[in-house]
């Protein structure tokens, strides 16, 4: 082989320090790219499968149980559910409420947990159930109305997580036209709900004052004239009062023509645009109200 075919040789295999350094280049992107992927690009990371979670990780809402064991109202004791615990668990000798304490190790939203009391006859027999709301920072008192509720201390209730997207609750009857109403009644409150295709299309609420005293009656009417002075400040909303022979009617209505949520007025039961009749009618139940 002469000298010229040699050379030729060489050019087409390319310099061994040149290689080196192609292969150590490859094999630091091979080695790099991926930790960058997952420090500044956590949805590509996933996609390519790098930041994939292992089989069998778990998250803390993964752990957590969907229902307590069974408690009984006349015992003593205390129930533990995932981040709450249930003390000084009393009923009312008139058995229209129960008292209790919520203890937890650090702040618990209660409706963002979506945490339910659920109340059982002979552990079997479901009676009802009341939702739990509020913000617990370390401990705080509560006392449900289960005044419509036919329950005793030989009663048993548990504490349930129930997801608002998997409620199976009882659907409204809806007409011809695709239109359906439902009325909830407790005490002096009133919510008429109208639905479109089964979802929320308007709320009315109204609330019955009565008082023979005038003073009361006084300010009773103050409190309401405010609080339909600060409704019709909201885009939506229509807010009156009516008096009658000592009876203050007030009357608000909530159209969602325009609007998709009322959430700043602190109404639990004024809920947003588009909510189906099920879950209103699940929620409103497990607020004591009766509806029909």
């Amino acid at each position: 082989m002469n000298s010229e075919d040699l050379q030729e040789k060489q050019k087409k295999a390319g310099h061994p320090i040149f290689i080196v350094v192609i292969f150590a280049c490859l094999l630091c992107f091979l080695v790099f790219v991926p930790d960058i992927y997952k420090k500044y690009n956590k949805e590509i990371s996933e996609f390519l499968g790098i930041n994939k979670k292992e089989e069998g990780d778990t998250t803390p809402e993964d752990n957590r149980a969907a229902t307590s064991a069974f408690y009984q109202i006349g015992s003593e004791g205390t129930l533990k559910f995932n981040e709450i615990t249930l003390t000084n668990i009393s009923l009312s000798q008139d058995k229209k409420t129960l008292s209790f304490k919520i203890e937890t190790e650090d702040k618990a939203d209660l409706d963002e947990l979506e945490y339910y009391l659920e109340f059982y006859q002979n552990r079997t027999k479901f009676v009802g159930r009341r939702a739990l709301h509020n913000r617990v920072n370390k401990i705080m008192p509560f006392e449900i109305d289960v005044s419509n509720l036919k329950i005793d201390t030989t009663t048993y209730f548990t504490v349930s997580h129930i997801d608002k997207n998997t409620i199976p609750g009882e659907e409204i009857n809806t007409d011809e036209s695709g239109l359906a109403s439902l009325t909830c009644i407790k005490d002096n409150y009133t919510y008429d709900y109208e639905f479109y295709l089964k979802k929320l299309s308007k709320v009315t609420k109204k609330y019955t004052y009565t008082s023979q005293d005038q003073e009361e009656y006084a300010e009773k009417l103050l409190e309401i004239k405010k609080l339909e002075k600060e409704y019709n400040n909201f885009n939506g909303v229509n807010a009156s009062t009516v008096e009658n022979s000592g009876t203050i009617l007030f009357i608000a209505e909530f159209d969602y023509s325009e609007v998709k949520t009322f959430a700043r007025l602190n109404d639990l039961n004024v809920f947003e645009k588009n909510t189906s009749n099920a879950l209103v009618k699940f929620k409103m139940d497990a607020e004591g109200y009766e509806c029909s």
